[in-house]
């Protein structure tokens, strides 16, 4: 996966372990619930240390599962918290893995928090990573299916390039969090590519290969002196895929 995989953030994340916090999966289970129920068969892009994937086997009742994470250490985890789940090392960039897992054959595809961790050299580099990996997610589903993104939307939009390459400075000098005005809060690894809520919503469109069916902006609160230059939402947003066209 060499070009593919950021061996920098990998690293990080295998320090760290992080578990997702499920409280914003809430309305994607739901969702799911409602579209899919117990039948539905859904892959989660990036599952972490698999609590989002056993969230959503509980809240949902599916059982035909599957992640993805380009972390042995958090697949060993997810094995550990949802026995019997499909796992799968390696990157959503890679379009081999696409294939090696199989077209066309999920319900629901999720991606939470992760889009902003496709970093590339530039902030135009790390979107389009970022659209790839919508494109590879959507290819993983069945026509019809939902490809359901969960993020945080920043602006304005040079504020949030300039916290790209700050953090891209940082990072050269030092490999630990660098705290400023709130616990999470930092001008430290990992870098970070965030995106506007509207760059979001094209993004999950794929230029037309997808329409947005539901969506949930949450404003939240980044501490007092961040909110000045930025602002943040948390958003939930659900695309789906369109029919092949026969001609």
């Amino acid at each position: 996966m060499s070009g593919i995989e950021d061996t920098d953030t990998v690293a990080y994340f295998d320090n760290h372990v992080p578990e997702y916090s499920v409280g914003r999966l809430a309305h994607p289970a739901t969702f799911i619930s409602a579209n899919g129920g117990a039948s539905a068969s859904i892959v989660d892009i990036g599952c972490g240390a698999g609590n989002t994937l056993a969230y959503m086997r509980d809240a949902t009742g599916a059982t035909e599962l599957c992640g993805i994470d380009v972390s042995a250490n958090l697949l060993e985890r997810t094995r550990e918290e949802v026995p019997g789940c499909e796992t799968h090392l390696g990157s959503i960039l890679d379009t081999g893995l696409v294939d090696a897992i199989g077209r066309e054959r999920f319900d629901f595809a999720v991606i939470a928090a992760v889009l902003h961790h496709l970093i590339g050299r530039t902030r135009r580099e790390s979107r389009s990573r970022a659209e790839l990996a919508v494109t590879n997610a959507l290819a993983l589903l069945k026509p019809g299916g939902h490809l359901i993104v969960v993020d945080e939307g920043f602006s304005p939009p040079k504020a949030v390039d300039a916290v790209f390459y700050l953090k891209k400075a940082v990072t050269k000098v030092t490999s630990r969090r660098v705290g400023i005005l709130g616990e999470w809060n930092n001008i430290g690894p990992p870098v970070v590519s965030y995106y506007t809520n509207e760059q979001l919503v094209e993004m999950v469109q794929a230029r037309g290969a997808a329409d947005l069916v539901d969506q949930v902006r949450e404003p939240a609160n980044l501490g007092r002196g961040v909110n000045i230059l930025l602002s943040k939402t948390d958003i939930t947003l659900i695309s789906q895929k369109k029919p092949v066209e026969i001609r």
